[in-house]
């Protein structure tokens, strides 16, 4: 999901670097530890051309022109794009993501209309999730038509949800470093030097 806007980055977040690599390198590495089936979700035609470059293997794919920007919308793309039965959506800002934990999640997909990772507040993070393809297309596009653009609209329309402890993930990744984001260029170099060894 390399869509977004990245206001609070000044300039498009895919390309900016950690640890010397752009951030869309890093996730394509750790999507192709999951899948060989990989798909790049872009808002339009000019981050298609600034990003193209630096996607040796896999798809790009665009929204629809002139649909609004909203982490929906990429899903939903996503989901139209897909081959595969189930997707996993992965956001442009976690580089530090665990593959082992990311298999188990699609390891539980099977008969699921998605599997989710929750966190003991009630805080849940759909964009490390997978969905069974089919079903969420069809209720994303529902949803979208309806003026919604949150992916909480898209779960509560969803069958069997299935919603996964982050205490039982842990087991998988310690310290959860697989949901740690960067919103901003100075979380961005300030993690640089924390995480160098990694």
């Amino acid at each position: 999901m390399a869509g977004g806007d990245s206001r609070r980055f000044g300039s498009d977040k895919a390309l900016k670097e950690f640890q010397g690599r752009p951030l869309v390198s890093h996730m394509l590495d750790i999507a192709r530890e999951i899948s060989p089936t990989v798909l790049v979700v872009v808002s339009d035609g000019e981050h298609l051309e600034r990003i193209k470059p630096h996607i040796k293997m896999g798809r790009v794919v665009v929204d629809p022109e002139d649909s609004t920007k909203s982490a929906l919308n990429g899903a939903v793309t996503a989901f139209e794009h897909a081959e595969t039965d189930y997707t996993l959506l992965l956001p442009i800002d976690t580089p530090l993501a665990r593959p082992s934990l990311l298999k188990i999640l699609v390891e539980m997909s099977p008969k699921h209309g998605a599997v989710v990772p929750s966190w003991p507040s009630g805080y849940i993070e759909p964009l490390h999730s997978v969905y069974m393809t089919e079903h969420a297309y069809y209720h994303g596009l529902k949803v979208l038509g309806q003026k919604s653009f949150e992916m909480h609209s898209l779960l509560n329309r969803l069958q069997n949800v299935l919603y996964v402890s982050t205490e039982a993930l842990k087991q998988f990744d310690a310290k959860l470093e697989t949901f740690k984001n960067f919103n901003t260029l100075g979380e961005l170099k300030a993690a640089e030097g924390k995480y160098r060894s990694k």
